[in-house]
This record gives structure tokens, sequence and C-alpha cells, in this order.
């Protein structure tokens, strides 16, 4: 049973840095042979297969409830902005597979070896919260890629924690959403365990915990698209969405447990 286990963590922990180099290899290499109207289509088409690469190699049966997902990418002839709680480093690959587009991310993963060229490849968006400067550079690569049509994910928490409990929401995500606007699509998730997020562990900790579960169930609620209204300031509505948030969290929990009874 150990040695299964530590040959189950040892294979996904490979796996994981080849899909990641070989996703960021093939995006940096499509894109520079693509031309301009098929870029977008190429970064889609390689984070699809990473990321659900990632969720198989991982174990991880997505459920997915509430509204339809779209689209995924860029192709619906508006932009988007999908924003989810943060429990997982999954998360990210959960909503690239069922959303599509580009992820807005902490600046110092850009720096991290083999994920942070992949995810520079990829498109993501890099902001460091505690800069005000990066913080308005990130919110007008948001705006553009919006008036592009393209799908923005991101965690507007602005970091995980390990249960159910939605924290305030940073404001980024949603001025760029009112500059353009464009849909907020929100999102619920959560794992098996109530208290099994990331939390205090190291990124490799994490992993490596993702790495010794066998299977894992994650239930996914998507709410309605969410739209900015006449006159409302962005802080209100920025509430408003955290709280559907919390709204689709507490559905997915109860799908667990009905599922778990």
């Amino acid at each position: 049973m150990m040695e299964s286990a530590l040959v189950r963590k040892a294979g996904r922990a490979a796996g994981f840095l080849g899909l990641t180099v070989v996703s960021g290899v093939s995006v940096a290499v499509g894109l520079r042979v693509a031309s301009n109207e098929k870029k977008w289509l190429v970064r889609d088409r390689v984070t699809a297969e990473w990321s659900k690469g990632l969720l198989k190699l991982f174990g991880v049966e997505l459920v997915l409830g509430g509204a339809p997902p779209g689209v995924p990418g860029v192709g619906r002839g508006q932009g988007r902005v999908v924003v989810a709680n943060h429990r997982s480093i999954i998360d990210i690959a959960i909503l690239l597979a069922t959303f599509g587009g580009a992820v807005l991310s902490r600046a110092d993963l850009a720096t991290w070896p083999v994920v942070g060229p992949s995810a520079r490849a990829a498109g993501t968006i890099f902001v460091d919260r505690a800069d005000k400067a990066s913080g308005h550079k990130a919110i007008l690569q948001m705006v553009k890629r919006l008036e592009e049509n393209d799908t923005i994910c991101l965690f507007p928490e602005g970091t995980t924690y390990a249960d159910d409990e939605v924290r305030s929401f940073k404001p980024g995500g949603f001025v760029a959403a009112a500059r353009t606007s464009a849909p907020v699509v929100p999102v619920g998730i959560t794992y098996p365990n109530a208290g099994a997020g990331f939390g205090d562990e190291t990124f490799v900790q994490h992993l490596g915990r993702l790495a010794e579960t066998p299977h894992m169930v994650t239930h996914v609620e998507i709410g309605a698209p969410m739209s900015i209204a006449e006159g409302e300031a962005v802080d209100a509505f920025r509430e408003r969405c955290r709280s559907e948030v919390a709204r689709l969290v507490a559905i997915a929990r109860a799908r667990h447990h009905t599922r778990s009874t």
C-alpha cells in the first residue's frame, strides 16, 4: 500500500512537470507560427489539453451543476470574467478546463521554474497585489483581453484558503468588467473535505498531498452571468458577486453531502 502511494505520487509529480513543459513549448511554438486570427484558438486548444490532462492525471472527477459554462475561451462575441473561490492549485485547471481563456495570477508565479515559462506562454496575466502600479497594469491588460472577447479566469480572494468561507474580493477584475460591460460568471468550488484546501501549505506540499489522493470528486456550481447595473458602484457589484459565489459554494457543498449519503 505504501509503495503504491509512493509510486502514484512520483508518477503524478513527473506527469505534472511533463504536461506543463510540453504545453508551454506547444503554445509558444504555436503562437509563433499562427496567424493573428488563430493565436487565441491555439492557446485555447493547448490550455484545454493541459488542464484536462492534469485533472485526469490527479484523479479529479468534476461534477458540474448550475448554468451551462458556455463556449470556452474566445468566440462568444463578448468577453467575460469568471470568478471563483480559491481552495487548491487544481482550481486553475478546473476553470481552464471548464471555461478556457487565461488566468490572472500572483506575480511571483512568473519566476517559478517550469510553471512560470509555461504560464507566460499561455497568456497568464500577472499581478502583484501589494503594488498599485502592477494592479493598474493588470486591469489594463484585462480590459484589452475582454475587448478581444477573451475569457479571464480569476480568484478575487487573492490567495487560497482551507475552508468553504468566501472571503472579501479584490476589485481589479470587477473594474475591468465594468469598463467593458463584460458579464461576470460566478463559480463555487468544493472538495470532498470542507477543510481540505491549500491553507498554509507550500505549493510543493500541496502538490504532494494532491498526488497522494487516489481519486477526488470536485463539485463545481456555475451561476448565471452577472452584469453591473446602471449607476451601481463597482464595490457594490463586487460584493454582490461575492455573495453569489458564497451561495454557489453552499449549493456545491450540499451536493457533496447528498452524494456521500
